[in-house]
């Protein structure tokens, strides 16, 4: 499935026994190698990929300051690691949330002088099957407490990832504003949704410094 459908991956976590399917939402193309290998040494019955579009713009990691792709093999990751003047913490996941915040609400919040710790989802199965003092020590509880979240996907699959009500009240998906999203254009789509990078800095700024 593509990101066209964002109930999908909804349909399919937490609803098989532990290691027997896992999905993975990479950001971009980098993550593919990463995340097939990591969920195959697993051995599950299914592996469900949520793939990017072909055409995706690789970026340049290292030159940006983001984690590696490796790093998408422990199913969650610290992309974007925040300065001394830390504002709180945002979770990403899905594929076209990422490249927005990548590309246009990262350059926004520099400017603003708001800076996050950004964590990316790559797999929620992959990050269940470590030991839960890795899990601890990848994605904090008291992370989770604060964050707020933006999915390509449904609310639901960010229960996990996002603690308080004020954040998940606050948190970005598909639905929020009440109906199925047209068709069209992904940048026509993702700003009908409020997901766009414009959209997300708007959202980071009014949680954080309200």
């Amino acid at each position: 499935p593509t990101h066209a459908d964002p109930q999908a991956l909804q349909l399919l976590q937490e609803n098989f026994p532990l290691g027997t399917l896992i999905t993975l939402t990479p950001w971009d193309p980098q993550e593919m190698w990463t995340l097939v290998s990591a969920a195959l040494a697993r051995r599950p019955a299914v592996i469900a990929p949520f793939v990017t579009r072909p055409n995706e713009r690789v970026v340049d990691r290292q030159a940006l300051g983001l984690a590696p792709a490796t790093a998408a093999a422990s199913g969650v990751y610290l992309l974007h690691r925040a300065g001394d003047r830390k504002a709180g913490t945002v979770v990403l996941q899905g594929s076209e949330v990422g490249y927005a915040f990548v590309e246009k609400t990262l350059p926004l919040l520099k400017e603003e002088g708001l800076d996050v710790d950004a964590y990316y989802v790559s797999s929620a199965e992959l990050f269940d099957l470590l030991p839960p003092e890795e899990q601890e020590k990848i994605y904090p509880a008291a992370a989770a407490r604060e964050a707020l979240g933006i999915t390509g996907f449904t609310l639901p699959t960010l229960d996990r990832w996002v603690l308080s009500r004020k954040g998940r009240a606050h948190s970005l998906h598909p639905f929020r504003k009440g109906h199925y999203l047209g068709s069209g254009q992904a940048e026509q789509v993702l700003a009908e949704a409020g997901l766009d990078g414009e959209s997300q800095f708007r959202a980071i700024r009014e949680y954080f410094k309200g």
